[in-house]
Parts: C-alpha cells; structure tokens; sequence
C-alpha cells in the first residue's frame, strides 16, 4: 500500500531509520526542555476569509527557510501542519531531531505568525515511524507512562507554540494494535482538548487502514486524512500515476469508498501529492517497463512539481498527459547511464479532477503533500483558489422542442434540453421542465433525477412529454422552459414557443 512513509524515502532525510537508531534518554523524564525561538508567537484570529472546504497542507522542516514565509498564500490553506516531531518508544519527544529544532526554529515561527494573521491554524505533527517488529510502537502503545510523557511533553510544547491542535501520524499501524492505538488517541485528545478547548485533531490514515481503525477514530478525531498517493513508488516495476483517480487496480476512488463505508464523508480529508517519481525505463510507452538494473541504469528519484516544470520548461515538447490514470508525464534520455527515465508527476489537471471528485463526494477538503512543493509555480495555488477560496457556480440551459405528435389521442411533445457547467466547481441539481399554454397556464411538468455536470462539460437530455388529450388541448402556441440545479442555485433556459396544431 502507497503510504507517505514510502515517499518521504526520497523527499527528505531518511525519518524513519533516523529515529529507530536514536538513543533513548533515561527512563522517568516527563517533561523535554522547551527551546524558544526570538520570534514571539502570536495567537491566531479566527474567522478570516473562511475556505469552501477545508485545504490541509504539510509543510515538512526540510522545506522551511528564511523565505518559506512568503512564499505560501495564506488565503488558500486552512491548517498548516509542521511536519515532524519524532516520538521516541518512551514517549519522549526526539528534541536533537531536526523536525523538532525546526518546528522551534524562527522560519516556522515566522510561518505560524503569518497563518494566525489571517486565521490560519498551524500545528505540529507527532510522527512514530517503525519497521520490521515494531519494537518502537510496541513499547510506545504497551506503556502507560510512555503515553502520559508524551501527552505532557506535547502540550507544553503546543503551548509554547501558540498551536491550533496536533496532528498524528504513527506509520504502520497493524492490526494488533489498532484497540492500543485508539486507546492511545483517546487520552491525548481528552488531555489536548481539556487545555486547549478549540484545538483539532487530525489523523493521518493509510488509504489501505482497516475498518476498525477508520471507525475507531471517527469519534476521536476531527478529521482523518487519508494517504491516498504514492501508488507507484521507488519500488515499482512500471511506470504510472502515483496517485490514479480511476482506471488503476488501486486507486484513489476504490479507497475513498471503502474508507466511507466507515467513516462520514465531512469527517474525510483527500490526500494529494505534489511529487512524482522518475524511474530508468526499458521504453518511451506510457507505463514503461522499469529498468531492474539500477546499478547499471541509476536508481528511482522522487521530483516534486517544481522540478518536473523545471525540466519541462527547458523541454517543452516533451510533456504528455495520461488521460487514463490522470497524471502528468515525460520521457528523457540519460546521457550518463544511456538509458531512457520516465517521470510520473502529480500536476493541476490530475489535481483539478481529484478537487472536483472531493467535492461531489462531500469530503471536508483536501490535504496537500507538500506545501512547497510547487516553489516558484503558481499554478497549484491558481487551482486552490478556483475550487476552494473562489469558486464560480454557473451554467447555461437551452432547451428546443424536436416534434409534436399524436398517439391515441393524446398529444406528446418531444423536447431536447441541456446544460453546460461554465463554472469552476462540480454543479449537483435536479432537472425541471413546464409546458404552458397561450394564457400561462401549465399543462404539463417534470422532473428528472439529480445529475453531476462538472466543469467545462455539457449534458444533453431527451424526454417525451405528454401534454394531455387532444380533445382537451386548445391548438395553438404553447411555450416550454427547462431549469436545472438546487435550493441554493438554479439556471433557467430560456421559453422556447412552438405550435400544437392538434
């Protein structure tokens, strides 16, 4: 299963290894020494340009810097989630991990000064990342006082920052410890919330979770993001969409759809990748075979949506789209291993129809692996605000009457109708139709069931009205007019007259 323990491999130090070889500290300490940053913390102000659905963005210490505060738009996320805060197997926080010095650091006080200017929360995320036995999140879930030195050291920390709420990302989570982890994540909250009454609290969930892990945390949680990216990874054999909407034999719908059978759709956060992979390849094909060489071919790399615009810029014509899985993509030669690579890339069409499906399903939003990612593009942000901070709900209706005719005496008029979404964001409605006669009156009406019509698209409908008994019609000019959409928005075809002559 594609989870972000496998992506992070390439996108930053290795989290995972580093932590399993820490020294632990002696046993009994509680409280870990909070460093200050010069930067005093201020507290975030609510209510600031509020987001259609929540945008939840990582934002990782390997990309935070002196400029990192300028360069995100505040307007277009709704948390910000510092990634990340190692948890050692006796609860304490790794304070020589440069998550931790990072998250104290002034770059990221300065981020978190600018989100709480203008609403934004900002908080950290605690990660516990294991591997093979799981002797680290063994320990962790099978000690009380390991908990309770966690939950001390992490409250004083988030008080320290000014933090809006935590995130938790324990990465695997077998099974086995599913009841310890709940558990586990049932003490925090109640400590957090107690101290901090308005605080969240996010779960990052494997698109692969189990069922009793999803509904498990339904109750304990705001919201669970779920992972749903890194697909194909370092260690694919071919080539392909990291995160594939549809068309794929895992993919991003399969998972969403299982994880609400057991969690409410408003309690579902869409995880998406701003990164790709760049594999040596054995062909130019889309899904190319992988090289399995990789001494003599070079190893899989990760990109991010700035480097692979980078490339691309420089090589314009060699951008493709693949349409099926829904992922940007391109080929190249290797100069120094004489091979071709292939790189698949998240990018904004493959985002736009992933926000689109968001949406229409009802999830609470999205959540964004990495903010950053797309440094000196502005393109991903373009998106964000059409879909979330801005969106424009509009559409045009037409409707034309094809044939009136008589069929064992009553009257029927046969009418075309449709609709195209001139908007930015999936328009969901009902179809509705009225006949009238020369003197206003309706003589027939309809509905048809709710449709989807996402943007861009058009629909077009038939239907064959039934406009009552011949001997009762008067002949003569009648009108139609079709509207399509909700309670909220409806748009309306113009009266199309014609003749019933009958």
């Amino acid at each position: 299963m594609g989870t972000r323990r496998h992506a992070r491999r390439l996108l930053g130090p290795w989290i995972a290894l580093t932590l399993a070889l820490t020294t632990l500290p002696a046993a009994g300490l509680v409280d870990a020494p909070v460093v200050h940053a010069a930067t005093v913390i201020r507290p975030r102000i609510p209510g600031i340009a509020p987001l259609s659905r929540e945008v939840y963005g990582y934002l990782p210490y390997w990309r935070l810097d002196v400029g990192t505060v300028d360069r995100i738009n505040y307007d277009l996320v709704s948390t910000i989630a510092i990634f990340g805060l190692g948890i050692k197997a006796d609860g304490n926080l790794d304070t020589a991990w440069v998550g931790y010095r990072e998250y104290i650091g002034d770059d990221a006080a300065a981020v978190t000064n600018a989100a709480h200017d203008r609403g934004v929360r900002v908080v950290p995320t605690f990660q516990l990342f294991d591997s093979g036995a799981l002797p680290k999140l063994t320990a962790f879930l099978g000690s009380a006082a390991a908990q309770s030195r966690f939950i001390a050291q992490a409250l004083a920390l988030m008080a320290d920052r000014q933090a809006d709420g935590a995130n938790l990302d324990f990465e695997p989570m077998p099974e086995a410890q599913t009841a310890a982890y709940l558990a586990f994540v049932s003490h925090f909250r109640a400590a957090m919330k107690a101290r901090f009454p308005g605080s969240t609290l996010v779960n990052a969930t494997s698109a692969g979770a189990g069922s009793a892990l999803i509904a498990g945390l339904v109750p304990l949680v705001d919201r669970q993001l779920i992972m749903t990216y890194n697909y194909r990874w370092s260690g694919s054999t071919v080539t392909g969409a990291i995160a594939p909407l549809d068309h794929a034999a895992r993919n991003v719908k399969l998972h969403i759809a299982r994880i609400l059978q057991w969690a409410p759709a408003g309690t579902v956060l869409l995880g998406v990748p701003y990164y790709g992979y760049d594999w040596p390849v054995t062909s130019a094909v889309p899904n190319a075979t992988v090289q399995s060489n990789k001494t003599t071919f070079g190893a899989v790399t990760s990109v991010t949506y700035a480097s692979a615009r980078d490339f691309l810029a420089a090589h314009p014509s060699a951008r493709r789209y693949d349409a099926l899985e829904g992922s940007g993509f391109y080929t190249y030669w290797d100069l120094v291993k004489l091979t071709l690579r292939q790189v698949y890339f998240e990018e904004e069409r493959s985002l736009n129809d992933k926000y689109d499906y968001a949406i229409v399903t009802g999830l609470a939003g999205v959540g964004i692996w990495t903010l950053d990612n797309d440094r000196g593009y502005t393109e991903l942000w373009d998106l964000l605000r059409t879909k979330f901070y801005a969106p424009v709900r509009r559409a045009s209706v037409g409707a034309a009457v094809k044939r009136v005719t008589r069929t064992a005496g009553s009257v029927y008029a046969t009418i075309s109708y449709s609709a195209r979404n001139t908007g930015t964001v999936p328009l969901r409605g009902l179809w509705r139709w009225v006949v009238r006669d020369a003197r206003g009156r309706a003589v027939a009406r309809g509905t048809r069931v709710a449709e989807t019509i996402y943007p861009g698209r058009v629909v077009i409908h038939g239907v064959k009205i039934r406009l009552g008994l011949a001997i009762r019609l008067r002949a003569g000019s009648y009108t139609v007019r079709v509207d399509f959409g909700s309670t909220a928005a409806r748009w309306v075809s113009p009266s199309v007259a014609f003749r019933q002559r009958y």
